[in-house]
């Protein structure tokens, strides 16, 4: 790992060369959102696990950012439930 300093919106999973790390940063990203929802949405967790349409020990994994317990396709869906679109933009690796 090279010694740089990372702006706010660099992957730091590449720069930490973990693998796969597009795909965690995706993770990491979606997980941020609902992280922001539940914070301005006034909810507990267990209101907010309704909303969601998961269970409250899964809203506590979001909040402590165990990103590993979730595929992208389930944070998509959590998104979607809070009103949220997502768009996907391909771009050609470095």
């Amino acid at each position: 790992m090279k010694n740089e300093i990372l702006k706010a919106d660099d992957n730091i999973f590449e720069a930490l060369e973990v693998a796969n790390s597009g795909y965690e940063k995706i993770r990491l990203d979606l997980m941020l959102v609902i992280r922001k929802w539940f914070k301005s949405s006034g909810l507990n967790q267990q209101d907010a696990a309704k909303a969601l349409g998961c269970t409250q020990p899964q809203i506590s994994a979001v909040l402590n950012t165990k990103y590993e317990e979730f595929t992208i396709d389930r944070l998509v869906k959590m998104v979607s439930r809070i009103g949220k679109s997502i768009e996907l933009t391909v771009l050609e690796a470095a």
